[in-house]
């Protein structure tokens, strides 16, 4: 994800390819952060569905990872649910994308939203909630360890 000018991209772009293989120019600059700022928002919101979905299966019984398996390749099929899905079921938060990695990209995609101005209530909630994650501890594990805060 870069932004800039096409001469610049076009200069840059051995150094992208260095390291890489999917490089893509969205726009002028600042592009690049905007991209950013938009995965990481569909990240935590993802992470926040499977977490919660994975959560009510437990509550109600049924085995997260069983439900994890039905699941995959319907429409509710995702790199998310794939891996995070994983290290929910198996309990395992080595940290990749941290907590509050996460949060710090939040927090940037808000400001965004605000200075644009539009609300994102679902990116807000998210916000919250991996802030909460965050005060009880949770800060350096993996992102994934979302949830947490919904199975005991």
């Amino acid at each position: 994800m870069a932004g800039g000018t096409e001469e610049a991209f076009a200069r840059a772009l051995p150094l992208f390819q260095a390291m890489g293989q999917r490089i893509t120019h969205v726009g002028d600059s600042g592009a690049g952060q905007v991209a950013k700022m938009a995965n990481q928002v569909i990240v935590a919101l993802s992470i926040g569905a499977v977490a919660e979905a994975l959560a009510l299966a437990k509550a109600a019984g049924v085995e997260p990872g069983k439900v994890r398996d039905a699941i995959r390749g319907g429409f509710a099929e995702s790199r998310i649910l794939e891996l995070h899905g994983q290290r929910m079921v198996s309990g395992d938060f080595t940290p990749g994308g941290r907590v509050l990695t996460q949060i710090k990209d939040l927090k940037q995609a808000e400001e965004l939203a605000e200075q644009s101005g539009i609300q994102l209530p679902a990116l807000g909630l998210s916000l919250e909630l991996f802030e909460l994650l965050a005060e009880q501890g949770d800060g350096g594990l993996d992102h994934s360890a979302l949830y947490r805060l919904f199975v005991k």
